[in-house]
């Protein structure tokens, strides 16, 4: 669902962009002209790129607020592009690619009474999220000095260390070495499975480390695992409206990458 901060649709392929253009400015930094649309007869649109290569994003989007049940067709769409190469978000990198085919975009409103457009039937799609693992390294690594700071513990180093263990599933490994008066080790372990209704799952999350210090940081860290562990939250209907996941694969080597097929017809696996 996206927000318009305005009343009334655009109404030319031009003004669209434009609108567009600047909604996503509000929450990234770019260089260069975001937004391309190419339309013969508004509001049939044959396509829309989206260019966010080297794009900054230092926070989420605001979530839009709340819109009611109805909705109508507003904009129907040939072609979405969306490439996000080398995009950062809150310093890290990652690689970001969607294409989506046959685009019913609806529009709704608001409690203020704002536009907003909800794309109601994607026809077919894919996206692919992709992040090297010495990246993901590096986030766990701020985050972790960031929450040990208050404590007066300083983190030397973090090690991930991912393996896959099927097209669907994922084991991690994370080993962060700190100080305290002295040097303890950390290892924490957890597991991703998606199962064939796309469930994801969270599961074996648990934390160990030798020597007194290390047992009394686990013994801090093990509630906010427990609220985690054997958790599941579904995946097929990643998008609003009709669309669902087709197909979810996840591969590891030297990167991470997370590619998912979706679409509004004959959504199985």
């Amino acid at each position: 669902m996206f927000a318009l901060h305005r009343r009334n649709l655009p109404t030319s392929g031009e003004e669209l962009a434009q609108v567009l253009e600047t909604e996503l400015r509000r929450f990234m930094r770019k260089t260069g002209p975001i937004v391309d649309v190419h339309s013969r007869a508004f509001p049939y649109i044959d396509a829309i790129a989206i260019d966010l290569d080297g794009a900054e994003i230092e926070r989420a989007p605001a979530r839009p607020p709340s819109a009611g049940n109805s909705t109508k067709p507003a904009v129907e769409v040939g072609l979405i592009n969306l490439s996000a190469r080398n995009l950062r978000f809150r310093g890290m990198p990652l690689d970001l690619r969607l294409e989506a085919r046959h685009v019913s975009l609806h529009q709704t409103f608001d409690a203020k009474g704002d536009i907003m457009l909800l794309p109601k039937r994607i026809e077919r799609g894919e996206m692919s999220v992709s992040a090297a693992q010495t990246e993901l390294e590096e986030a766990i690594a701020r985050l972790a000095a960031d929450q040990a700071q208050g404590h007066g513990i300083t983190i030397e180093r973090v090690r991930l260390m991912l393996r896959q263990r099927g097209p669907d599933s994922v084991g991690g490994d994370v080993r962060i070495e700190a100080r305290k008066f002295v040097r303890v080790k950390i290892d924490i372990h957890g597991q991703l499975d998606i199962d064939e209704d796309f469930a994801a799952t969270i599961s074996e999350l648990r934390c160990r480390g030798a020597g007194m210090i290390a047992s009394r940081v686990c013994g801090m860290l093990e509630p906010h695992l427990a609220r985690f562990n054997r958790r599941s939250f579904s995946l097929k209907s990643l998008w609003p409206g009709e669309t669902h996941v087709r197909d979810l694969r996840i591969a590891i080597t030297d990167r991470l990458e997370v590619h998912v097929a979706f679409g509004s017809a004959n959504a199985e696996r």
